[in-house]
């Protein structure tokens, strides 16, 4: 049985990592498409381009792994059922429990390897390609910021006004800056202000403000009010480089999820037991808790659905295992993103349709069911 275990395995290598590279590539090559005019319009840098995307590939990675799982599944099966091998285990006395066993252990293990890569390696990514995007204002010569509106910072935690902006080389300069904030950080630690100044520059993210008069108060207390000067406040503040221009707008797949790859399970773990503690229900973190789980969890899914099904169409040749595999994965994701609207919190925090738990794993659960009924007839 060991022979058969190694034998399944290397069926699985050479389609699991085509099939990876060849999602990862084409997603990459969308990116680059679809925002090529953005990019030649505001004479983006190329080795800016190649950071955003070099930054934005452990994320695809990630998200994709189950799809490799799928290719491979199906292609490995597939090509055994067509070549009749399946058949000889079985009158040998296997059955397709026991033949599928290898293919279901490795879709295990590529879960819990997906899931480490999205807890180790993604998020810190992730900050990278923000902190790429932060860059955009201080590069492009071509930006045109919205002087005396309003500029909400990418994290929502403050709002900025600037009177006017004098774009430069590498910095832009600021007249009238007004900073508000009302932060309340995981924590527990309050900040909350007001800073105003005359003059100040935006350079490399962050918001420097030159002989600043700061109205502080304690957001715990709000009576507890202070007045304060500082010759020069630096603050770090994430701004959108669309709100700089209407016009930069990147088209990324799967952009919002990404945004919410920054956290750590044990950090939403974390944050979501804080709030508990406090009455507190963050329907956003709680589905993006829920789904850090079921998303690399999908791997052993695609394990379990797409080895039976790929028996059923095995007389068909080898190309009916890549588009069964295909098919499959086209359902499931499209299943999942509907399930993750409908566990998203509505207008002015209305509670989701769909609990985030059922919601994150409605998909799974759906399609192992799928996968043991099909199991089972063909046994």
């Amino acid at each position: 049985m060991k022979i058969l275990t190694r034998y399944l395995l290397k069926e699985m290598i050479v389609p699991f990592l085509i099939g990876q590279a060849a999602i990862v590539l084409l997603l990459t090559g969308s990116v680059l498409y679809n925002n090529a005019n953005v990019f030649l319009q505001n004479q983006v840098p190329i080795w800016f381009v190649v950071r955003l995307a070099l930054y934005f590939i452990p994320f695809l990675i990630h998200m994709t792994m189950p799809v490799a799982m799928a290719v491979a599944a199906s292609l490995a099966v597939s090509r055994l059922g067509r070549d009749s091998e399946i058949t000889v285990l079985r009158a040998s006395g296997c059955s397709l429990v026991r033949i599928f066993m290898p293919i279901f252990v490795t879709g295990l293990v590529v879960s819990v390897g997906d899931f480490l890569f999205g807890e180790y390696v993604v998020p810190p990514a992730i900050l990278r390609y923000q902190a790429v995007l932060d860059e955009l204002p201080t590069l492009l010569k071509r930006l045109s910021p919205p002087a005396g509106q309003w500029i909400v910072a990418s994290d929502n935690s403050y709002v900025i006004k600037v009177q006017n902006m004098s774009q430069k080389r590498d910095y832009i300069d600021l007249t009238g800056v007004t900073i508000i904030s009302g932060v309340t950080s995981p924590y527990g630690q309050h900040e909350a202000f007001t800073a105003i100044s005359d003059t100040g520059r935006f350079e490399g993210g962050k918001w420097i403000m030159y002989h600043a008069q700061i109205y502080s108060y304690d957001a715990k207390d709000k009576t507890k009010f202070s007045v304060g000067n500082h010759d020069k406040l630096v603050k770090y503040i994430p701004v959108d480089p669309q709100s700089f221009s209407s016009g930069f707008i990147l088209q990324m797949p799967m952009g919002q999820m990404a945004g919410s790859a920054t956290r750590t399970f044990k950090e939403l773990g974390e944050e979501l037991k804080r709030d508990k503690s406090q009455g507190i229900t963050d329907y956003y973190a709680l589905i993006d808790y829920h789904f850090k789980l079921s998303v690399p969890f999908s791997c052993l899914v695609m394990a379990l659905c797409c080895a039976p099904m790929a028996l059923r169409f095995a007389r068909g040749g080898g190309f009916m295992g890549t588009l069964l595999s295909i098919c499959l994965v086209f359902v499931y994701w499209n299943t999942l993103l509907l399930a993750r609207i409908l566990g998203t919190p509505g207008a002015e925090g209305a509670h989701p349709l769909m609990p985030p738990g059922v919601a994150a794993w409605s998909q799974n659960v759906l399609f192992i069911v799928l996968g043991i009924w099909v199991l089972r007839r063909s046994e």
